[in-house]
């Protein structure tokens, strides 16, 4: 009997799967993580040996834990091409062509005893959804959302509905819009509640499949990191560099990048003038590969150790490898070695609510998307989306106080630190939930 553990990556909205047959032994991965030690202690528990190691695609968002795997455990990294079956114990793994989120996409169908057990999706179904087709270029994105189409109502027609599917993509995820958060769902289920599954003509199909949001910068050079085979980094993450404030001063005048994963409202009672706000509460991977350029130097400050591991994984899932360290002790260290501490103001929606009827001279800033603006936004704010901020701050007057807001306040805080680095002075955090200004029943201006 086949088992399935789920293996999730929270912060990109993803999951690897762990699939094995554990009266024999043996078992596989697909779509690893970079960092393997969770499939290696889950062997290790089941008393498994991980014989092979399958991507469905060639991964835009995160480097592929394959190489890893072929290292430290010595599994079979071959290329299972559509229409080849791969044995592992008595679990049969065929390989599927389903184009659409890529050209090259491959769905693993498991079956036991000739029965079509489970669909190893990737992104090809998700809950609720499927994978975007516009990450190789807007060129590609109308024949890749038709071959989604294809996919989904001729390539996977004769697929029972009881079967169950693991799809890698999932809600949160920058490769689709729309998913449910989970790691299974059944084809039948998808067939009756999923959109793409009900949409069957092909313009609306077309509409709803490329309007998507936007997706970090990443993206654009992840595939290639890919295909060229990353660095491997071993069954444990490397070391974290503990460096003094006269070193991390150093760095940053030398052009690295401060990052700061301390919670929004701890940054803005005091942080490095010119550091990123990027938490650990929120997806530290997808906002410092969208607003650092990969290759530049990485500085980490402040949280607890398992915080400061915790963005070093994120990052090292992505490929920003030139971490040079942590500051020691924090930004208590630099505080008490004399250098210059920033601050902001925090305040939750009520009190921008004040500002705003106050009539007095305040710019608000909404750091929210183009699908969540148009939804509804404050009366009277400039919208600049959190990765415009460093191109469009100079529109932004430098004699009254701006006031930057978000759904949460998470991405506000990044966008206010961005803010500060393009050189405003009194910049105010609005840290709280946006939709406490419908709760305070305020109106809201939306497009006409």
């Amino acid at each position: 009997m086949y088992t399935v553990e789920a293996v999730p990556a929270r912060e990109l909205g993803n999951t690897s799967f762990l699939v094995a047959d554990t009266d024999r032994g043996v078992g596989l991965v697909i779509d690893p993580l970079r960092d393997i030690e969770r499939y290696l202690k889950l062997a290790s528990d089941l008393n498994l040996k991980l014989t092979h190691a399958l991507d469905t695609h060639l991964h835009n968002d995160y480097v592929s834990g394959r190489r890893e795997l072929a290292a430290e455990a010595g599994a079979n990294i071959d290329e299972l091409e559509p229409g080849a079956d791969l044995n592992v114990g008595a679990m049969s793994i065929r390989a599927i062509h389903t184009p659409g989120h890529t050209p090259e996409h491959r769905a693993y169908l498991l079956t036991e005893d000739g029965r079509a057990k489970a669909l190893f999706s990737g992104g090809a179904v998700m809950l609720g959804a499927v994978a975007r087709t516009d990450l190789l270029g807007p060129h590609l994105a109308v024949h890749l959302a038709l071959e989604a189409l294809s996919t989904l109502h001729v390539r996977l027609r004769g697929l029972p509905d009881e079967i169950r599917v693991f799809p890698t993509h999932g809600g949160g995820s920058f490769c689709g819009t729309g998913g449910r958060s989970g790691h299974e769902t059944t084809l039948g289920h998808e067939r009756q509640t999923n959109p793409f599954f009900q949409t069957t003509e092909v313009m609306p199909f077309l509409a709803r499949i490329l309007n998507q949001h936007r997706y970090p910068t990443y993206y654009r050079d992840m595939a290639a990191v890919n295909r060229g085979g990353p660095t491997l980094i071993g069954i444990t993450l490397p070391p974290l560099s503990r460096l003094n404030p006269e070193e991390v001063g150093r760095l940053k005048d030398e052009g690295a990048a401060v990052v700061d994963v301390r919670f929004g409202s701890d940054y803005d009672r005091g942080h490095i003038a010119g550091s990123y706000c990027v938490g650990i509460d929120g997806p530290v991977s997808a906002w410092v590969g969208w607003l650092i350029a990969r290759g530049r130097p990485i500085v980490l400050v402040g949280g607890t150790e398992v915080e400061l591991r915790h963005a070093q994984r994120q990052l090292l899932r992505i490929g920003f490898d030139t971490i040079a360290g942590v500051l020691d002790g924090g930004i208590d260290a630099w505080r008490s070695s004399g250098r210059e501490v920033s601050t902001f103001e925090t305040v939750q929606v009520e009190d921008m609510a004040q500002w705003v009827l106050s009539a007095e001279p305040m710019t608000v800033v909404d750091a929210r998307d183009e699908h969540e603006w148009v939804a509804g936004h404050v009366p009277g704010a400039v919208h600049m989306y959190v990765p415009d901020v460093p191109y469009r701050a100079n529109e932004i007057p430098r004699e009254a106080p701006v006031a930057v807001h978000c759904a949460s306040g998470y991405r506000a805080g990044i966008a206010a630190s961005l803010l500060e680095q393009a050189g405003l002075k009194r910049i105010i955090h609005v840290n709280g939930e946006y939709s406490d200004w419908d709760r305070l029943h305020l109106a809201e201006s939306v497009p006409s």
